[in-house]
């Protein structure tokens, strides 16, 4: 046999034997594949902010910045760690949803936990003389507050800084704003409704309004009016007409609008909140609501309503579910929400608004 070709031999089983070697150095050297993450459940299923839930299942190592554990999405911190168990503190405005856990990459979803939304409440500013009716500036964040006892309107930047934005206002009692900053203010006292500029000026927008109380606003500019002890709303348009609806609802004051048109009025006597439809049908929306001072609407169609007997807050969803979420207030009376949940409620025995932040 020639050399060369031996040569080729010797060359092709020495790159064979090298190969394997590789191969089985790859193998040896390769890690292991992690064990299967598995959630068998989560103890308790429910609960507030920091919560202390303990996640049972199989294959979450023992190393706590290996894994990750989130409930419905927003990450919690691990307070333990074994193979078998993770135990956990529940994180701020989680929400319902899925808890997973995540490990070395590997991620499994396991059951719903449902979360218990608590509130806090803060004394935001101070030193007013009636607080009434109260409104929110979306754009720059400035809360505007009737404040029927010094017929004024007060004005309370983001910081608390509380400053006179318009006087002369004659018993002022709801408050709502427009699209360009404009307020507009019942007058109880002489029946008006008082238009304020931003920079303060103040005018009659229009008159022969019987008992104005509650006020709310729409995209265009329409005001819509409670008549307390009348049984009517007045709706009125950006050119100052006036419609009187028939409600057969007396003392009501608070008033609020959805998306739709819809409107929802208070009625204290009757311990209810009733729908009007834009074609003006009126029926009853949610009973067994204590008390209803003044009433106001968030983004997602959720109704809330102050109780000032009760010193509590009511919120009622779109399907018409009655849930108090607030209690421990000081006589509340007006309401506003801003676009964090974060509610601003008038406080009658304290003259002071106070705020209620979601946890």
């Amino acid at each position: 046999m020639p050399d060369s070709t031996l040569n080729i031999k010797k060359i092709v089983q020495f790159s064979l034997i090298l190969l394997g070697g590789l191969f089985i150095f790859a193998s040896c050297s390769k890690n292991p594949s992690p064990a299967a993450v598995q959630i068998n459940g989560i103890h308790p299923t429910h609960g507030p902010i920091a919560t202390m839930d303990t996640i049972s299942g199989s294959g979450f190592g023992t190393i706590v910045t290996s894994d990750s554990a989130f409930f419905n999405g927003h990450r919690a911190t691990i307070v333990s760690i074994t193979n078998t168990q993770l135990v956990v503190t529940v994180p701020r405005l989680a929400g319902t949803g899925p808890v997973s856990v995540w490990v070395n990459g590997h991620e499994e979803t396991g059951p719903v936990f449902t979360y218990d939304t608590t509130y806090a409440i803060s004394t935001y500013a101070a030193g007013l003389a009636s607080p009434y009716g109260i409104c929110i500036d979306t754009s720059n964040g400035n809360l505007f507050v009737a404040d029927y006892g010094d017929n004024t309107v007060v004005k309370i930047t983001k910081d608390g800084t509380v400053s006179h934005f318009a006087s002369g206002i004659d018993l002022p009692g709801g408050i709502a704003i427009d699209g360009v900053g404009n307020l507009y203010v019942t007058n109880y006292g002489n029946g008006t409704i008082s238009k304020i500029t931003q920079a303060g000026v103040v005018s009659t927008f229009v008159s022969s309004i019987p008992n104005p109380a509650g006020i709310t606003i729409d995209a265009v500019g329409n005001l819509y009016v409670t008549n307390f002890g009348n049984g009517t709303i007045s709706t009125i348009t950006p050119g100052g007409t006036i419609v009187t609806i028939p409600t057969g609802i007396a003392y009501t004051t608070g008033i609020a609008r959805d998306g739709s048109g819809n409107l929802y009025i208070t009625n204290s006597a009757g311990n209810s909140v009733s729908k009007i439809t834009p074609a003006g049908v009126v029926s009853t929306f949610a009973t067994n609501v204590h008390a209803p001072s003044d009433i106001t609407i968030d983004d997602m169609g959720n109704l809330y309503t102050t109780d000032p007997v009760n010193n509590t807050i009511t919120k009622i969803t779109p399907a018409g579910t009655v849930k108090i979420i607030v209690t421990g207030l000081d006589e509340p009376n007006p309401i506003t929400v801003d676009a964090d949940g974060n509610f601003f409620a008038g406080c009658a025995s304290t003259n002071a608004i106070s705020k209620v932040s979601p946890q």
